[in-house]
């Protein structure tokens, strides 16, 4: 079916998965075995998170509403105190992949951390098809300049007919170093540019977030480790620029806790994900920053298909261990 037709009003439509998926990893911070599993769901319901591990008050919707105050990753809580957490990679591929209704059922606290980007999530999904749905998909464009600073980190967005991402991140007497990308968001740019960026630490730091009761589930095969101008990992970066890639893949899950994809040019100096969840609060905080319109196409439903083309990626056997 092509949703192209000769009408002034041609609107991108929602959509699901056709099948369901699952998952078996460790959660990245707890250590904790988990399953979980994403299943189709009607227009208009989001992307919504079912701890099966509780049998009560154990639905969380994935919106900025339900953020929780965390540290390392994305956390959100509904009003019975019932969370889930490290959601930003698989927000990451919904957004990706313009993923707009599934249910997430998981039977721990915190998200598997799988190879530590979105691979995996990205992968499955497409094995599993993508299902276009009858009702028109919703965004969130930037009507004016914003700016929100925390010390001396920054985050603004200006108003555009596409969502754009310019990061520099510094990270001195490291091989990471000072580094700059530019992201213009597609399903392919997102498959091709960011979706196997893996998130990345200092050794320096890894005593330190164990100590505090993170990092209990890392490893060499779910992060990139770095010793100062050394990197532990033996197969070295997938790509040039993975560090500041994987800023780009956190903030693209970030942003979509906005409960529709954002339309804006956005830059930013060391973004993180209290910084992000911050910002887009900061966007909803005035209805003179934004609009809510129907997403126009500009792609045909085969153009759509072929950006899922998986063999646009390095497709590289994975140890998710």
């Amino acid at each position: 079916m092509n949703f192209i037709n000769n009408s002034k009003n041609n609107f991108v439509k929602q959509k699901t998965l056709k099948n369901n998926i699952l998952f078996s990893g460790v959660g990245l911070h707890t250590g904790k075995a988990v399953s979980m599993s994403i299943e189709p769901s009607e227009p208009n319901t989001g992307i919504v998170f079912e701890r099966t591990d509780l049998y009560e008050n154990n639905m969380i919707e994935a919106i900025i509403d339900n953020v929780d105050e965390t540290c390392l990753c994305t956390k959100i809580t509904n009003k019975h105190g019932v969370s889930v957490s490290t959601i930003e990679h698989l927000m990451a591929a919904f957004h990706g992949l313009e993923i707009d209704n599934v249910k997430v059922k998981i039977n721990s606290d915190e998200l598997p951390a799988l190879d530590g980007s979105s691979y995996v999530y990205v992968k499955k999904i497409i094995d599993a098809g993508v299902k276009f749905q009858s009702v028109n998909r919703k965004c969130i464009k930037i009507l004016k300049r914003i700016k929100f600073c925390l010390n001396d980190r920054y985050i603004s967005a200006e108003p555009s007919n596409e969502l754009s991402l310019n990061i520099n991140i510094d990270y001195p007497n490291t091989i990471i170093g000072n580094s700059h990308f530019t992201y213009n968001h597609s399903q392919s740019n997102f498959l091709a540019q960011l979706s196997e960026a893996r998130t990345f630490t200092l050794l320096e730091d890894v005593e330190k977030m164990r100590l505090n009761g993170y990092a209990m589930g890392g490893s060499l095969n779910n992060a990139i480790v770095v010793d100062k101008y050394k990197i532990l990992n033996s197969d070295g970066l997938r790509f040039e620029k993975e560090f500041v890639k994987h800023k780009a893949l956190d903030c693209i899950g970030d942003f979509y806790l906005l409960g529709m994809p954002l339309i804006g040019t956005i830059n930013t100096f060391a973004p993180g994900h209290k910084i992000n969840q911050m910002f887009v609060k900061a966007i909803l905080s005035n209805k003179e920053n934004y609009s809510i319109e129907d997403l126009e196409i500009k792609y045909s439903h085969d153009e759509y298909i072929n950006a899922l083309n998986f063999n646009n990626l390095s497709q590289k056997e994975i140890n998710v261990a």
